[in-house]
């Protein structure tokens, strides 16, 4: 399913006027272009042309490779010698790598040398004189003279290309070269010695169309754009262990898919993780999505989901900000429906992927309609709308009205690279699929706050999504996203209690600074044990609570007997659950302590 789609959406591009024109068709690919050999019409060198783009990088400016269409596939793989048609990597294309590696500078004229002879081997066939000039050079180029005439150490890394000097398209650019290609000359290169290239492909009924096809040995082009994976880009589908294989067959036989339908959807793939509008990376999980819709609406339904999954991004036109917003601030409010959207039945799709070695797993994959799935997004931001802590009334930096995924998942390890690679796709699952969210990540959480005693915003949040999720519809009304004085249950009873003690300690210390405060001594076992340790802070309490004026120490005082009396009992120990709702407790607690109590009434009535 997830490669028919994938080809579908191809098809959709590639019909479109705009979009389709920048998409590689079959026996063509986009590849990065830094430098240009330009040539005199009798293969004289004139220059080798940096032909790269400077572009914004922070501060400062970076030159970067241009993308542009060439005749054939991605580079091939493999050790052996695989030159590429006008188009090479400076070892192949001048033999010279600057390394100063005996071994690697014979490699590369070696593979000067295999890109020579098919070029030569070709030029009665193709008979076009601008090809003609590029033998000449092939045949007259000397690799050593490369440390001479090639002295930008930037290009060596790149990929080159030709051109005659005087004219404005590139060698491979040439309506003529590419109708060539197309009619054959592509198998011919292919080929040994300008022979046409044995047919490797064997006819079998293609797993995506459906039709009797040509199956692709390889699926090309290669995917890259997925974080972490290998530089030179992974393959979604690929055989090459025996015990991969069933019923003796060779390598994409095993899951026989035509070689269209192949290009098609690693071409779309490759667009989708090109493109920032529809890729995300979600923990380790390089996220992509897209929509069943015409090309000109697939604009609106991208920026909406990318912005509604995770914090708005820079990259959006002017014409769309308007509407998206409006969608957000409903989504923040907790009002959006599916009447409020605009195609809202067309299909929308979610996939997410993560490296293994050379290889892409699937981390997960949803399928649902546009209107669906802003329901399930909506349903995961009421499930985790909490009291902030830090407003724009007292802080610079407030807490997100949208919690994005990668925040949770920042609150469950010291370091981003610790964060378990597993907790994203069940993450997603939980707000795309509508699943209970994982028990990991909520014993995560709490085991970073008893390690740094920090109770905040999007950890609170977390916890309290997770408690919804795991109560019954009868007992949710309980967690609310402010304080609920109607909460009897015991954790969250002596989270309050903690709270109230260290708010008690706090105010009677108002005039210094402690080196230590209660939740720094005792939350921990608090949060876990708390029978072993609530009599000592019932102590503490009462001596820092005659420090108090008297009318603050009335009204602690009947705080304290109001939550003690809800109290039945003092747990020895507290199961996860029991701690989540200590911790939210304790959150609410200390936010309802600092909330005036009308803005307390008028965020009830919202």
């Amino acid at each position: 399913m997830i490669l028919q789609q994938l080809s579908a959406l191809y098809d959709r591009l590639a019909a479109d006027s705009e979009r389709g024109a920048d998409l590689p068709t079959l026996g063509f690919s986009k590849q990065n272009i830094s430098y240009a050999v330009v040539l005199k019409p009798d293969g004289t060198l004139v220059a080798f042309d940096d032909i790269r783009v400077e572009v914004p990088k922070g501060k400062k400016t970076a030159m970067v490779s241009q993308k542009r269409m060439v005749l054939g596939g991605t580079k091939p793989s493999g050790s052996g010698l695989n030159p590429c048609f006008l188009w090479d990597n400076t070892g192949y294309l001048l033999g010279y790598k600057g390394s100063g590696e005996e071994k690697a500078e014979k490699r590369a004229q070696e593979a000067f040398a295999a890109l020579r002879d098919k070029h030569l081997a070709l030029e009665t066939v193709v008979n076009h004189p601008q090809y003609s000039a590029v033998c000449r050079f092939l045949e007259a180029w000397d690799p050593a003279r490369a440390p001479e005439l090639f002295t930008n150490p930037d290009l060596l890394t790149g990929n080159g290309i030709f051109r005659i000097q005087g004219e404005e398209d590139y060698v491979h650019e040439l309506p003529e070269l590419r109708s060539w290609w197309l009619d054959g000359g592509e198998d011919l290169w292919k080929g040994a010695d300008g022979k046409k290239a044995k047919d490797e492909g064997e006819k079998g009924m293609c797993l995506v169309t459906g039709r009797m096809a040509k199956i692709a040995v390889l699926h090309e082009p290669i995917i890259k754009g997925v974080a972490n994976a290998q530089s030179m880009g992974a393959k979604l589908v690929s055989f090459n262990c025996n015990s991969f294989t069933s019923f003796a067959k060779e390598q994409s036989a095993n899951a026989p898919v035509g070689e269209h339908a192949a290009f098609a959807y690693c071409n779309a793939l490759n667009y989708l993780l090109g493109r920032q509008e529809t890729r995300q990376l979600i923990g380790d999980s390089t996220t992509v999505f897209w929509a069943d819709v015409p090309p000109a609406k697939m604009e609106m339904l991208e920026s909406i989901v990318g912005r509604a999954i995770s914090p708005p991004r820079d990259a959006m036109h002017a014409g769309n900000l308007s509407r998206v917003q409006e969608v957000l601030d409903k989504l923040a409010q907790g009002k959006l429906k599916k009447d409020d959207l605009d195609d809202a039945g067309a299909p929308f799709y979610i996939l997410g992927l993560s490296p293994n070695v050379s290889r892409l797993s699937i981390r997960f994959w949803f399928e649902s309609t546009f209107g669906e799935l802003m329901e399930s997004v909506q349903r995961h931001y009421d499930a985790l709308r909490l009291q902030p802590q830090w407003t724009e009334k007292n802080s610079k930096n407030p807490d997100p009205k949208l919690i994005a995924p990668n925040s949770i998942l920042r609150e469950t390890a010291r370091e981003p690279k610790d964060i378990p690679p597993l907790f994203s796709a069940a993450l997603m699952r939980s707000i795309i699929g509508g699943a209970p969210y994982p028990d990991a990540i909520a014993q995560a959480i709490l085991r970073r706050i008893s390690i740094d005693h920090d109770v905040n915003y999007i950890r609170c949040s977390y916890l309290k999504a997770w408690l919804l999720r795991k109560k019954s519809t009868e007992t949710q009304s309980i967690i609310t996203p402010m304080i609920n004085k109607d909460n009897k249950e015991p954790g969250y009873l002596i989270g309050r209690l903690f709270a109230a003690y260290e708010k008690t300690q706090l105010d009677a210390n108002r005039d210094r600074k402690l080196n230590r405060t209660i939740r720094d001594s005792f939350y921990s076992s608090a949060s876990a044990t708390p029978r072993g340790v609530m009599a000592r802070l019932q102590r503490l309490y009462s001596h820092h609570l005659n420090q108090l004026d008297p009318g603050a120490k009335i009204n602690r005082e009947k705080l304290i007997q109001s939550i003690v009396g809800d109290l039945t009992a003092i747990p020895a120990h507290m199961s996860l659950e029991q701690q989540a709702q200590f911790t939210l407790g304790y959150y609410q607690q200390m936010q309802d302590f600092y909330t005036p109590k009308n803005d307390q009434e008028k965020t009830e009535q919202e």
